[in-house]
């Protein structure tokens, strides 16, 4: 029988992303062969995650705070184009497209359940077109209809129906719906993808 404070640390691994239950049991049996000092760093470390990454209050990023910034370094950016907005599951879907070089707009985390109501996901969604909203009303009106967003979601039968939920609610505003260009083959994340494929899927966004 698994002893008490073992089964702790792997029910709570196994809450992670992506980490069944027996990657969590043989991470937390790798914890326990490392040296005392070594886990006491890896906590402390998730301490300061916790205490020093903040969410930023326009695209649900974390990020960090430095001489009292009160947003992430993308949406502080004033020469990111701010009438062109990402729509990614992940916060780690921001990074690959970053690198990319090409995308010059800004982006919006949205979370991955969109089926179960008064979640997260459900309240970054209604922020998201609070958002859109707010961008409309600062642009004339016939410049309105320039602003884009790119349903950049993981080619996942999860991620497609995330897509049309967001092109549904998105579309009636008026403003252009974009998702990204066939490059990304079926079942792939975004995050994983390769700098060339992820180049040619926003060059090629419909």
């Amino acid at each position: 029988m698994t002893p008490k404070a073992i089964q702790a640390v792997i029910n709570h691994l196994a809450e992670l992303p992506g980490i069944g239950p027996r990657q969590a049991a043989r991470i937390a049996f790798h914890l326990l062969k490392l040296p005392k000092h070594t886990v006491e760093r890896l906590a402390s470390d998730i301490i300061t995650l916790k205490e020093k990454i903040k969410v930023c209050p326009i695209c649900l990023a974390g990020f960090e705070e430095e001489h009292d910034s009160k947003t992430c370094a993308i949406c502080a950016d004033t020469k990111r184009v701010k009438t062109t907005i990402c729509v990614v599951e992940r916060e780690s879907d921001i990074d690959p497209i970053e690198k990319t070089g090409v995308y010059k707009g800004t982006y919006h985390v949205v979370g991955e359940n969109v089926d179960v109501p008064e979640k997260e996901a459900q309240q970054s969604i209604k922020q998201l077109l609070e958002r859109i909203a707010y961008i409309q009303k600062q642009l004339p009106k016939e410049k309105q209809k320039n602003m884009e967003v790119v349903l950049a979601m993981n080619a996942t039968v999860e991620g497609d129906a995330l897509a049309l939920y967001l092109e549904k609610l998105i579309r009636p505003l008026g403003i252009s719906v974009h998702r990204l260009g066939r490059g990304l083959a079926s079942g792939a994340e975004l995050e994983y993808a390769d700098q060339q494929t992820l180049i040619n899927a926003l060059e090629n966004r419909k």
